[in-house]
């Protein structure tokens, strides 16, 4: 996987924002931050998901046995600096147990879907991945997009023996996420292409293509 790919960018903003990455790789990724407002997003993106998560956490108590087995490894002559150390060992491993566990509910899966949009023959232009959940896109312009002023480029799902149902606008630049209604995860389930049309600002006005069909590309399912 490329270092620039959506899904590595999410894996690399959640090890940022958890404290899991570390040494350059982290002095690395902190100067794309600085200068890309799009790898910034990410990972404030996981910092909205990740901070009520660990504050709602339960503070748990060790039970009597485990103090009983801490106080006899270290002894009771051992004094303040063994407890100091003791309580700074435990720490870290709170602090790595709790980052473990969020990050293995929440890290980012793979894509149960992918297709990549071209008009015509020509090069890539999108990059359209269903999440793992099922219940969004991500589609991110991959090429040089242009089109006319006053236009859009409307993204559609093609359900065998069903009408298109469309999955919202695709950008010139950058990536968006897209959140799915059960129509169109339906449309999605029943289709193996999708396809790209030209339309008016702001989409169709009819719920169906007006313009051109520009291009048709197939899903590729993990």
């Amino acid at each position: 996987m490329k270092r620039d790919e959506p899904g590595n960018l999410d894996l690399l903003a959640a090890e940022y924002v958890i404290g899991t990455l570390l040494g350059g790789a982290r002095r690395e990724f902190e100067r794309r931050m600085r200068r890309d407002p799009f790898v910034l997003r990410r990972v404030e993106g996981w910092e909205e998901r990740l901070t009520p998560l660990a504050l709602a956490l339960p503070p748990v108590k060790p039970s009597p046995a485990v103090w009983a087995a801490i106080s006899k490894r270290i002894g009771a002559g051992k004094g303040l600096a063994a407890w100091r150390a003791l309580a700074a060992a435990l720490t870290a491993v709170a602090v790595l147990g709790i980052g473990w566990l969020l990050w293995e509910g929440l890290r980012p899966r793979e894509p149960q879907a992918t297709a990549i949009l071209a008009i015509a023959e020509g090069a890539p232009l999108w990059r359209v991945d269903l999440a793992a959940e099922g219940d969004h896109l991500e589609i991110e312009a991959v090429g040089a997009v242009t089109y006319p002023a006053g236009r859009s480029r409307e993204l559609w799902a093609l359900p065998t023996g069903g009408a298109p149902v469309s999955l919202g606008l695709l950008p010139k630049s950058g990536s968006v996420r897209v959140a799915l209604d059960d129509r169109q995860r339906a449309a999605l389930a029943q289709s193996t292409q999708v396809a790209v049309s030209d339309e008016p600002h702001g989409g169709s006005p009819t719920g169906a293509p007006t313009g051109a069909v520009l291009g048709v590309a197939p899903i590729a399912r993990s």
